[in-house]
């Protein structure tokens, strides 16, 4: 594939004294996608940058225009999106909660600067 998609899966929230815009911060997942595996970087962002990241590579596969991820987290913890379905641009993945809830993912593409 050779592309880069991007989502917000959450965010934490921070309760401070006073204003601090950068005490929370939003979780990206960035799914970059090689030729033999996806390098998955959960990435931890507030109004000041970059808070913190978890870089980690899993296996994919695809059959059509179905995406199969082998390993997602979310705050560490899996997050369970069986398969993604490829639409021009975007990757949309649904994950069902522990409650039962279901939650629509979309991973929209992102051009990534070549270093």
């Amino acid at each position: 594939m050779n592309k880069t998609f991007r989502t917000s899966v959450g965010s934490m929230c921070v309760e401070t004294n006073t204003p601090k815009p950068c005490a929370g911060y939003t979780v990206f997942l960035e799914l970059n996608f090689k030729n033999d595996f996806v390098l998955v970087n959960e990435k931890n962002e507030n109004a000041c940058g970059t808070v913190s990241e978890n870089k980690y590579k899993t296996n994919y596969s695809t059959q059509g225009n179905i995406v199969k991820v082998e390993k997602l987290t979310r705050y560490g913890e899996p997050l369970k999106i069986k398969q993604f379905l490829y639409t021009k641009n975007s990757l949309i993945g649904e994950a069902i909660d522990v409650d039962g809830r279901k939650t629509e993912y979309v991973f929209e593409e992102i051009k990534i600067k070549q270093k």
